[in-house]
């Protein structure tokens, strides 16, 4: 491709005995979306940490524009024209908007003082350039959802004037309606000419948007594809040797027992501004979905269970016949509750402990003696929690953050697995994770309530509903607007419920 905006040839990384990335080649036009697809390990971070200038290549070559390119830092890629937009944003939320897109490049006077009025015009001309001119450039971000601070870091990203950028899980934790606004910027950003590496792990992301894919597996590029000719069974046989129909051949679990006496009963349950009189059951084994579009409730309702909220919530909860609301997470974990959350950085685990502390510590007191902890009990219990859920890792002695992050979720719900509680909450488990991870946490999840334990799972990923739950509560501006079960679960009807009322009122 002699136009190619960007060409990387033999990519090759290795990590002592370990081969991170061999061999890789890629090459990207202007105006292109290019879609990155890869399980977890497969080399796709060593890829955009190396074009991003935070790792350098063993062996191999980085072209720009035609010329090689030596990209050993963010700020040699940003001036070599590659910006890259991380899963995690980089972003400050006591700051305004324009402040956080322009830091450390803003416009000074003669005195060095900055120019406020200067920095506000740049940064809400850069918000209309990617088609977002009603998030205010003096806003303070603290007040932007997580998907108007997406779109302002992929702002501070444009801000550098890049030809090349990689939007890395852009979507991963945005509800639908954010999706469809976000990839409406991707199409605006093509078709001003930028190339464009898009990573997810949702295939109908990549149909919708790509040009191409690259798939990579083991550290090696398996296959790439022109849009035309992709199909989602032949990237994941890729991907993971199987295909797609293998992958959810195991139908989800059938409908609670409804003389079963309920395991949890939630009894007009409020909190000012996001729960408004919400009351269900939930029986043993029954794997209930907490659905509708983005913020209506249904992520509340989880940290409300958990006793996230500590103030204003109203309304009963009652746990095997006994009243349990919780205000502290500790007294929901005594209660029987379990929480597996979305954030696994910042709610999930400790990043700089092993894998083994992260996975034994809900069960300190279960392998204390005396005043020391039984170490060979704990190796056992972490060794068989590592195979039960096929966590890929060197050593339980590594580091949570060194895993990536399926295999972080892995060692999350492995803690929980290792305590036995009663309830599981299970928050958007799978953000972020590749296809293979998703099959291993779908599998718990499965496990679990064919153990007479019950599950009330939340996604942002409307697919896996059917897939896992017998039952699904749609939310609304707070409460339930109504509930689907057995073989009508299905994306359609949740979406019918989902936007029932703005239908009606255009009606």
């Amino acid at each position: 491709m002699p136009d190619a905006v960007l060409r990387a040839e033999g990519l090759t990384k290795r990590y002592g005995g370990i081969t991170a990335l061999e061999d890789v080649s890629l090459s990207l036009a202007a105006g292109e979306v290019l879609a990155l697809l890869g399980a977890n390990g497969a080399g796709k971070s060593t890829l955009v940490k190396m074009l991003s200038g935070n790792v350098t290549p063993d062996s191999g070559s980085i072209a720009i524009g035609g010329a090689e390119r030596h990209l050993t830092s963010p700020r040699v890629a940003f001036e070599a024209g590659v910006a890259t937009v991380h899963q995690e944003l980089s972003l400050f939320g006591s700051l305004t908007v324009a402040q956080n897109i322009l830091i450390g490049r803003e416009a000074l006077g003669r005195l060095g003082h900055i120019k406020e009025e200067t920095s506000l015009r740049r940064a809400t001309a850069l918000l209309a350039e990617i088609g977002v001119p009603d998030i205010a450039a003096d806003a303070r971000l603290g007040t932007l959802s997580l998907a108007q601070r997406q779109l302002v870091e992929i702002a501070k990203a444009i801000s550098f004037d890049p030809r090349v950028l990689i939007l890395d899980e852009p979507t991963s934790a945005l509800g639908l309606t954010d999706v469809h606004r976000l990839l409406s910027v991707v199409r605006g950003l093509r078709a001003k000419g930028r190339a464009i590496i898009f990573i997810s792990h949702r295939m109908e992301e990549i149909e919708t948007i790509a040009d191409s894919v690259t798939i990579l597996r083991s550290g090696r590029k398996v296959g790439a594809f022109p849009r035309q000719s992709f199909t989602r069974d032949r990237a994941l046989e890729l991907m993971l040797g199987e295909t797609q129909q293998q992958l959810h051949a195991v139908p989800p679990p059938p409908p609670a027992v409804q003389t079963t006496p309920p395991i949890l009963q939630v009894a007009d349950l409020r909190l000012d501004g996001r729960l408004n009189g919400v009351s269900f059951d939930l029986r043993p084994g029954e794997v209930l979905g907490l659905a509708g579009l983005e913020g209506q409730g249904q992520k509340d309702m989880l940290f409300a269970l958990f006793g996230l909220f500590r103030r204003g919530l109203r309304g009963d909860v009652i746990i095997r016949g006994q009243a349990r609301r919780a205000s502290r997470p500790l007294q929901a974990i005594a209660a029987g509750l379990a929480f597996i959350p979305d954030d696994r950085k910042n709610m999930g685990g400790f990043m700089f402990l092993p894998i083994a502390h992260n996975i034994a510590v809900t069960i300190l007191d279960r392998l204390r003696r005396f005043l020391f902890l039984n170490a060979r009990r704990e190796t056992a219990i972490v060794a068989e929690l590592i195979q039960r859920l096929a966590i890929k890792c060197a050593s339980a002695d590594a580091p949570l953050g060194s895993l990536s992050g399926g295999n972080q979720q892995k060692v999350i719900a492995a803690k929980w697995l290792a305590f036995e509680r009663d309830i599981y909450l299970f928050c958007d488990p799978t953000r972020g994770v590749d296809a293979g991870a998703r099959e291993t946490i779908y599998a718990t999840i499965r496990d679990l309530a064919a153990a007479g334990k019950g599950i009330i799972l939340y996604s942002t990923d409307m697919v896996e509903f059917p897939i896992l739950c017998s039952r699904v509560l749609v939310f609304r501006g707070g409460k339930i607007a109504g509930s689907v079960s057995g073989a009508e679960v299905s994306e359609e009807s949740i979406l019918a419920l989902s936007f029932q009322d703005t239908g009606a009122v255009a009606a």
